[in-house]
């Protein structure tokens, strides 16, 4: 069992998994998340570049060639934006760490030192 731990030590933890849990969702190649992540933005996700073209017709054509409307192309584009989808895991970390503090100190705990050890590996492939 976990001591009762302050609220900015919470926080912190909160803080610290947040980009990890982030990058797991908007970045990571584990085929469970990357498999659907890809299907659903070449299904309804449109090139950058149509975003700002003024001929509204550039932006109802997915990647796939396929019709798109704003609402699933906007999903699309969060889905893959860190800034956008870090609200929602940063607010989902903080509401299950309210909820259940004493389970989620390990799992934010656990997502910290996975960050943490993503940091270390990218320093020893720069390093080389």
């Amino acid at each position: 069992m976990v001591a009762n731990l302050p609220p900015v030590v919470l926080l912190l933890l909160v803080v610290l998994a947040t980009p990890r849990a982030t990058r797991f969702i908007t970045r990571d190649k584990l085929p469970l998340i990357a498999v659907p992540r890809e299907r659903f933005i070449r299904r309804w996700g449109i090139y950058e570049q149509d975003i700002a073209d003024p001929n509204p017709d550039a932006r109802r054509v997915a990647i796939g060639n396929k019709p798109t409307n704003v609402v699933m192309s906007s999903l699309a584009y969060l889905w893959e934006c860190d800034w956008c989808v870090s609200i929602y895991v940063g607010a989902g970390l903080t509401y299950l760490t309210w909820r259940w503090p004493e389970t989620l100190t390990y799992v934010l705990t656990a997502i910290i030192a996975s960050y943490v050890a993503g940091w270390n590996a990218n320093a020893e492939s720069k390093a080389k």
